[in-house]
C-alpha cells in the first residue's frame, strides 16, 4: 500500500506530526511506501508569509488577537475569516497539490492540518482515496470538520466528544494520541544522557525550551530560574534563534556546570528523559513530548486559544502547573523542586496519560480502515 502524509507548515506542530506519522510508517511498517509533503510548498511565497507566518508573528507580538481569532474560527456559526483563507489555499494549491497526489497514488492520506485535507476531499470527491484528519492539540474547532473525512484521530477522550459533537459518527474518531517521533517511545537512560551533556546524575535537572515562536521574555524567564537557590542544572534550548542564544550566554558566563545552552537540537527526547522538570509552551506535540516522558511541565504563559486549551488538560490531570508570567516562574520552579514528592506524583499523572505509540498506531488504524473498505 501507498500512504501519503500532507501537512501544512504553519506553526511547527503540523509538520512535526506529519514527520512522526511518515517516520512511524517507515519504521514498524515494512512493505509501506510512504511519503510526507508540507502542501503550502505548492502555493507562492506570498500565501505562505501571509498564512504561515502571520500566526507565528500573532503568537510572539499579539497573543491576544491570535485567541480571539481561534475562538471565532471555532465557532459553528460563519466563519469568514478562515473560509476565506481556506478558498485562497484551495485556489492557489488545489492543481499542484491534486497533480502530486494523482503521481503519488495514494491507497490512504493522513493529513495533519485541514487545509490539504479538505483540497483532496473537494477536488477528488468520489475518487478520493481514504482521507484521515489528525487533531494537534488538546481541542478542535470546526475549520477541522469535514463529513467526507474517513475518520479523525484525536489527543483524548474529550476531544472525540467535541469530533462527535460536530455531527462526526463515533465508529470515525479514534483516540490514539497525538503522533510523536518514534524516538519518544525508546529510552536510553538519565544517567546515559547527562554523562553525554557532561552533567551528574545527582542535581535535579530542568529543561526550558524556548527559541522560534517559543517562550516570551525568555532572558528574564532564564534570570528568575538561576535565581532559585536549589541545587539544580539548568538545559537551555534557544531552537534556531542564534542571537537570543547569544545573549544568554553573556547573562550565564561563570556559571559553569549550573547551566548549559543549546541551539537548535535534534535530540529533544533525550534531554526530556534526563529533565526533572520541562518549562515550555503548551503546543499539542511539545506537550505529547513530554508526557511520553513522563516528565513534570511548568507551563509558561499558554497563548490564548489552543495553547491554553491544552494546558488545561494537563492541569487537571495534575501533570503540570502553570506560570503565567516571569514574576511566578521561579515561584513555581522552586514550589516543585522542594517538593519531590509532588513531582512524583506528576511524573505519575504524565505518564497515566501519556501516549508515545501515537504515530504508529495513527498508521495501523488508517490502514485497517481503508483495507475494509477497499
Amino acid at each position: 500500500m501507498r500512504l501519503l502524509v500532507l501537512s501544512a507548515g504553519c506553526g511547527a506542530g503540523h509538520n512535526r506530526a506529519a514527520e512522526a506519522v511518515d517516520a512511524a510508517a517507515r519504521e514498524f511498517f515494512p512493505g509501506l511506501a510512504s511519503e510526507w509533503v508540507d502542501s503550502l510548498k505548492y502555493t507562492g511565497r506570498v500565501f505562505r508569509a501571509l498564512y504561515a507566518d502571520s500566526y507565528i508573528w500573532m503568537a510572539n507580538h499579539s497573543p491576544a488577537l491570535w485567541g480571539m481569532l481561534y475562538s471565532a474560527m471555532g465557532k459553528h456559526a460563519e466563519r469568514p475569516t478562515l473560509d476565506r483563507a481556506v478558498k485562497a489555499y484551495d485556489k492557489l494549491a488545489y492543481r499542484k497539490l491534486k497533480e502530486h497526489v494523482e503521481a503519488f497514488a495514494p491507497d490512504v492520506v493522513v493529513c495533519t492540518h485541514f487545509l490539504p485535507a479538505n483540497v483532496v476531499l473537494t477536488h477528488f470527491a468520489a475518487e478520493a482515496p481514504p482521507v484521515f484528519l489528525v487533531v494537534t492539540d488538546f481541542d478542535v474547532h470546526s475549520a477541522w470538520i469535514n463529513p467526507a473525512a474517513a475518520g479523525y484521530f484525536v489527543a483524548s477522550e474529550q476531544v472525540k466528544w467535541q469530533v462527535e459533537g460536530y455531527g462526526i459518527p463515533a465508529d470515525r474518531v479514534h483516540v490514539t494520541g497525538i503522533p510523536i517521533m518514534p524516538a519518544f517511545s525508546r529510552r536510553r537512560g538519565r544517567a546515559v544522557v547527562l554523562r553525554e551533556v557532561g552533567l551528574a546524575p545527582k542535581a535535579p535537572v530542568v529543561l526550558m525550551l524556548g527559541g522560534g515562536a517559543g517562550l516570551a521574555y525568555l532572558e528574564e524567564a532564564v534570570q528568575r530560574v538561576l535565581s532559585v537557590p536549589e541545587d539544580m542544572h539548568l538545559l537551555v534550548v534557544c531552537g534556531r534563534n542564534e542571537r537570543l542564544k547569544k545573549r544568554l550566554e553573556v547573562i550565564t558566563r561563570g556559571m559553569g556546570d549550573r547551566v548549559r545552552l543549546f541551539g537548535f537540537v535534534t535530540n529533544v527526547h533525550d534531554l526530556m528523559e534526563a529533565a526533572d522538570l520541562v518549562i515550555s509552551k503548551s503546543g499539542g506535540l511539545t506537550v505529547s513530548e513530554a508526557l511520553s516522558r513522563g516528565t513534570p511541565m511548568v507551563i509558561y504563559m499558554p497563548i490564548p486559544g489552543q495553547e491554553e486549551c491544552n494546558a488545561d488538560y494537563l492541569l487537571e490531570r495534575g501533570a503540570a502547573v502553570k506560570a503565567k508570567g516571569p514574576d511566578t516562574l521561579d515561584f513555581k520552579v522552586r514550589e516543585l523542586l522542594t517538593s519531590p514528592q509532588r513531582l512524583v506524583r506528576m511524573r505519575k499523572a504524565a505518564e497515566a496519560i501519556a501516549r508515545p505509540q501515537a504515530a504508529k498506531d495513527v498508521v495501523r488504524l488508517a490502514l485497517e480502515i481503508a483495507r475494509r473498505h477497499a
